[in-house]
């Protein structure tokens, strides 16, 4: 191997993360994502190849919160009328209705957890089997302008985010929306001035949310970034070792590793 292929090979080497990428172009990048959440909706196909899992994890989401919601009208029961003194040899029978409610609420918990959480790794899996076939049939081209760390950091990492988008996420905004609705009737049903009182409040608890929300997606995707940066990063230059060793130039890439994982660090 003459010095000028080493030369010629370290001029290849890719530069540090985020060193190619231009402020502007993450900016429009961001913008894009932010105006626009319907890239989700192809999860929809992967979501319902799977339909009694989905239907099974809807009905204990529907069940889990009615129990929920019972619970402290379950407790109430047991204490105004379980201890009256007109009513207290029915204590048992109060008793045994708390927890019977409390018996479902547990069960039906289990049931969503598990559904929702074998849903998750499913439509994942099916999703990274779909992106590497896809990555399998690109040119050459693509591949000359591409690191192939980024690519690994991409199938791995991102679809790790989308995972918790399909389980976690997708079922917390479910249930919170039942409970709500929920909530909402039995309050007033319970106290219609208070319902309005509370009704009130919400748009000083939700506008908070929403803003920080917007913030959490922008860094979200900036820490992505940073993690394909720095995985290519790595992978590239590890491909290289020899020449890299060639030139004793170990001191001076790790370096550079160790500023782009601190860059990944203070995006996360």
């Amino acid at each position: 191997m003459t010095l000028h292929t080493l030369a010629d090979r370290r001029s290849n080497l890719p530069a540090p993360a985020g060193e190619n990428r231009k402020p502007g172009e993450i900016a429009a990048r961001e913008a894009r994502s932010r105006a626009n959440l319907k890239p989700l909706q192809l999860l929809r196909p992967y979501v319902l190849k799977y339909k009694a899992v989905a239907i099974a994890a809807l009905i204990a989401l529907i069940v889990s919160s009615a129990a929920t919601l019972m619970l402290p009208f379950a407790v109430r029961e047991m204490i105004d009328r379980g201890f009256s003194p007109e009513k207290q040899s029915l204590i048992n029978i109060y008793f045994a209705g708390l927890f019977a409610v409390g018996a479902l609420l547990g069960i039906s918990s289990a049931i969503r957890f598990y559904c929702v959480s074998w849903l998750g790794e499913r439509v994942i899996a099916d999703v990274r089997a779909d992106v590497f076939r896809h990555l399998s049939r690109l040119s050459a081209a693509f591949y000359e302008k591409t690191h192939s760390g980024e690519i690994m950091s991409r199938l791995n990492a991102d679809t790790t985010q989308i995972k918790a988008a399909v389980s976690t996420s997708v079922s917390q905004v479910l249930r919170n929306a039942v409970m709500f609705i929920g909530a909402l009737v039995l309050m007033v049903f319970t106290s219609l001035k208070l319902s309005l009182l509370v009704l009130v409040v919400i748009p000083v608890i939700i506008v908070p949310l929403v803003l920080y929300g917007r913030t959490v997606r922008r860094y979200s995707r900036i820490a992505q970034d940073e993690v394909a940066a720095s995985s290519s990063f790595a992978s590239e230059n590890l491909s290289a070792i020899r020449t890299m060793q060639a030139f004793t130039s170990e001191t001076l890439v790790a370096n550079r590793y160790a500023a782009a994982v601190s860059r990944s660090f203070d995006a996360a």
